[in-house]
């Protein structure tokens, strides 16, 4: 009769242990799902970004060729700084420590950028232009 009892100890203990490797099996299948659905999203907002950044440039750039006193020499500047950050950004190497550094780097030399207008820098105080740097 012992032996009764003790299947059915073990039938329990049977059903524990596939429960949990089930449940494990399924958490591991779903969080690699809802992982790889959080990186393409995050990756695309990254890219949305710099892209956002490097057709700032090359509209500046297109500004600048028109009239070539537009810009300071300091806004040049950034604008150069802010187009080698951009090339130089590795959309490729998505786990490269220095991402987050790097987007920081590009925020901040854009909002510096994004400060002066035209008229602001020739001195006469008169805000924003038409052909501002402020989006």
């Amino acid at each position: 009769m012992a032996d009764l009892f003790d299947s059915a100890l073990n039938l329990e203990e049977q059903h524990i242990r596939e429960g949990y490797e089930e449940g494990a099996r399924d958490g591991r299948r779903s969080g690699f799902a809802e992982g790889k659905a959080l990186g393409v999203e995050k990756g695309f907002d990254v890219g949305h970004e710099v892209g956002y950044y490097a057709g700032c440039c090359q509209l500046w750039r297109q500004l600048q060729a028109r009239d070539p006193q537009l810009f300071s020499r300091r806004i040049d500047k950034g604008m150069a700084a802010l187009e080698e950050m951009v090339a130089g950004f590795p959309l490729s190497s998505p786990q490269d420590e220095r991402l987050q550094e790097l987007m920081d780097g590009m925020r901040g030399k854009f909002k510096a950028l994004e400060a002066y207008s035209p008229a602001e820098q020739q001195g006469d105080g008169g805000g924003a232009s038409a052909t501002s740097l402020q989006f």
